[in-house]
């Protein structure tokens, strides 16, 4: 079975909060709700599958993905 690992820079002294997802909508999922805006890192095992960063405030959020 295949997972990933959302890793969410939480900007305070180089804190980094590891969660354990099972797939990349989950991912997306998970990330949106818990970063009010900064970055996060989606892995395949070893692997950066994705980078993502949060903009924006309020009802217009939007999200780029490296």
């Amino acid at each position: 079975m295949q997972r990933y690992q959302l890793q969410i820079d939480c900007g305070e002294a180089g804190e980094v909060l590891n969660l354990d997802v099972p797939n990349l909508a989950t991912a997306l999922i998970v990330a949106d709700i818990n970063i009010a805006h900064g970055t996060a890192q989606i892995l395949e095992g070893e692997k950066v599958v994705a980078r993502i960063e949060k903009h924006g405030a309020g009802k217009a959020p939007y999200w780029v993905v490296d």
